[in-house]
């Protein structure tokens, strides 16, 4: 998933494409904002239907759905605007009071950014190709569902709403809820990738990717910090309630049971989803975790390993290569000419000759060797559990891959008259254990004795 700041909007006086997003998005406000007012107008709130025979509850709540659509289509700040606007508004036209109605409208912003944080933390293609991700989608859509219409003890206790009358509109919300967000399962597969594909042509930056361990801890516990005041509020004008009716009514026990369940069912809820949320979130914060531990050890531009994560590697490797017993191979590669590159076609160039090159060294590799940028226009290849003999075959077709890069990708990126290739010096040895500083210096000569031969050949240690 990817997602833009509403401060793009800042371009609006200058970029007619952003124009044309910033009408779309004002038009979404608006319709949130009339489809509210029609919920409480005509009553769309626990709609009791017929399912194949079973009464269901179903409330029509569109400013839900479109919140959705623009979280996943173009972030979160985007989303959160209209939902408050509409919540807030239908809280106020039903007779709730201000400062109540405020509180309330904050229920919908909640329940947007819980399923928008957990699809990007747990990488759900918002798309959905893939079976994983619609599963995802539902799984996280029902937590949603539930987290958001805890809510409706508040309503149901600011309306003065019956039990069952309470309990029918509580129904309808998850159900309703949850079944827009099914409805639009086969909406996202079908024009998900060109929707985002029209939009992103429109924005002027970048859009993010990720965001870090402090803002989804502190968006967890924002939203259930809110979440509970919301739940405690609406529980504190249940019991309210119950006081009346222990005073005035002589058949006290009666009333008073249905209103005590339904509060136990919303603190039950309110665990339940606080547990689910947090496992949810913790497993997905593992994951990035783990993501970024994994991108610390690569370099960005080519997406080989970087030097940092080469010795502990090669101890993993070598280790593995002493239990087989076989040996271990190390090839230094030294891009040839990338100086001049760099000079006439600039570090645009240069990095696109880095990447070409990278590329076709990795797909030179067998499964399980490992390829590392050492620094500038240096790789190191890693070859573990091999023989001398299949060191030196193995460089050899590094050689030639490089060589053979696409002439005219090259041409396009760089310049007609580019030719890349690479000098390669090999190392090997069989004794154990292995000398990382060795190794690499023993390589590090090669290569240079096949730099100074001319270039674009392979020298043995």
């Amino acid at each position: 998933m990817v997602w833009w700041g509403v401060g793009e909007l800042r371009f609006l006086a200058t970029r007619r494409r952003i124009r044309w997003i910033g009408a779309l998005w004002l038009l979404a406000v608006v319709v949130s904002i009339a489809t509210a007012v029609a919920n409480v107008a005509y009553g769309w709130n626990g709609l009791e239907l017929s399912l194949f025979g079973l009464p269901v509850d179903v409330t029509l709540y569109p400013p839900f759905l479109i919140s959705v659509l623009l979280v996943l289509w173009l972030g979160p700040t985007w989303a959160v605007v209209p939902i408050y606007l509409a919540n807030l508004t239908s809280a106020l036209v039903s007779g709730m009071p201000a400062e109540m109605s405020a509180l309330f409208a904050l229920a919908g912003v909640i329940e947007t950014l819980m399923l928008w944080a957990t699809l990007v933390l747990l990488r759900v293609d918002p798309d959905l190709p893939r079976w994983r991700d619609a599963a995802w989608f539902a799984g996280a859509g029902l937590v949603a569902a539930v987290t958001g219409s805890l809510a409706a003890i508040l309503w149901n206790s600011s309306h003065g709403l019956d039990v069952t009358t309470g309990q029918r509109v509580w129904r309808g919300w998850v159900i309703g809820d949850l079944a827009q967000i099914l409805l639009l399962m086969p909406l996202l597969w079908l024009f998900g990738r060109k929707v985002r594909g029209w939009i992103d042509r429109h924005f002027i930056s970048l859009p993010h990717r990720e965001f870090s361990y402090t803002y989804g801890v502190a968006l967890v516990v924002a939203a259930f910090a809110v979440l509970g005041l919301v739940v405690f509020l609406g529980v504190h004008e249940a019991l309210a309630s119950i006081e009346v009716t222990l005073a005035d009514s002589a058949d006290a026990a009666d009333l008073m049971l249905p209103r005590l369940r339904e509060i136990v069912l919303v603190m039950a809820l309110l665990s339940v989803a606080l547990i689910v949320a947090t496992g949810m979130f913790s497993t997905a914060l593992a994951r990035m975790g783990e993501r970024q531990r994994r991108s610390a050890e690569l370099d960005p531009l080519t997406g080989c390993f970087n030097r940092r994560s080469f010795a502990e590697l090669l101890v993993r490797e070598a280790e593995r290569s002493r239990r087989l017993g076989v040996g271990v191979g190390l090839l230094f590669l030294d891009l040839d000419r990338f100086k001049s590159i760099n000079d006439r076609y600039g570090h645009a160039a240069g990095d696109a000759a880095l990447i070409a090159a990278s590329r076709r060294i990795s797909a030179a590799m067998r499964q399980t060797d490992l390829v590392f940028r050492w620094g500038g226009e240096e790789f190191v290849v890693l070859l573990p559990h091999t023989s001398g003999d299949e060191v030196a075959v193995v460089a050899e077709r590094v050689r030639r891959a490089v060589a053979e890069v696409d002439a005219q990708q090259v041409a396009r990126l760089i310049g007609p008259e580019v030719r890349l290739a690479v000098s390669v010096g090999t190392a090997w040895t069989g004794r154990h254990p292995v000398d990382p500083e060795e190794l690499v210096t023993a390589a590090d000569a090669a290569c240079y004795r096949a730099k100074a031969a001319g270039g674009d050949r392979v020298e043995a240690a």
